[in-house]
């Protein structure tokens, strides 16, 4: 038979036994008042027997509310045991487990991935540092100077000019300098440009 009309089938006694539970339980309460009176006169007419028939009746509703919601409960058990159902609760959770397994490793995986990323990222920084103090200082070799925390644009300014002048024509006759003076004046313009970067990273400490 059809898993689904067979649930639907499911569904529809179930809604039934769910009505008729609700129902008795509520004549059986309602019942309770008259059951009272009824003690009351047969207790004064010394006649108990309509009594003992009308509680009879009134246990009978409660009893049958109880045995229907009961019954009602154990239903969706009774058919998941025809359907076979645990085993494919236990198939939907262990779907469910291994998702949840490939999700962690996948998170896991992109936290690495991060966490490998910023580290290239803090030594590729610092191999650039180190690449811009080492062309500095090389720098400052060709103007002549020393590499300490005194230097100034100033001073930068001051050995260019004296290296200007001591590749000037007129002191050099007979020779071309001026690839030496290109490479001075290049010299003068990175130091100029990478004077700050370079005394923060050189002497922050």
């Amino acid at each position: 038979m059809n898993k689904q009309i067979v649930r639907i089938i499911q569904f529809t006694i179930n809604s039934v036994l769910i009505f008729v539970t609700v129902t008795s339980g509520i004549l059986g309460f309602l019942l309770l008042i008259p059951l009272a009176l009824t003690a009351l006169v047969s207790f004064f007419i010394h006649n108990w027997s309509f009594f003992w028939n009308f509680l009879v009746i009134v246990a009978i509703l409660l009893g049958a509310a109880f045995s229907i919601d009961t019954l009602s409960f154990k239903l969706p058990e009774m058919f998941g045991k025809f359907f076979d159902e645990e085993k494919e609760d236990k198939k939907i959770y262990q779907e469910y487990e291994n998702w949840f397994n490939e999700w962690c490793q996948k998170e896991y995986e992109k936290f690495e991935r991060a966490r490998q990323e910023q580290q290239n990222q803090g030594y590729g920084a610092y191999h650039s540092t180190e690449d811009i103090i080492e062309k500095f200082e090389e720098n400052l070799k060709i103007l002549g100077l020393e590499a300490n925390s005194q230097l100034s644009l100033q001073n930068i300014k001051k050995a260019h000019r004296t290296k200007a002048k001591e590749l000037h024509p007129d002191k050099n006759p007979g020779k071309d300098t001026t690839a030496d003076m290109q490479k001075v004046n290049a010299a003068k313009e990175y130091l100029d440009a990478n004077l700050e970067y370079y005394l923060s990273k050189k002497f922050q400490n």
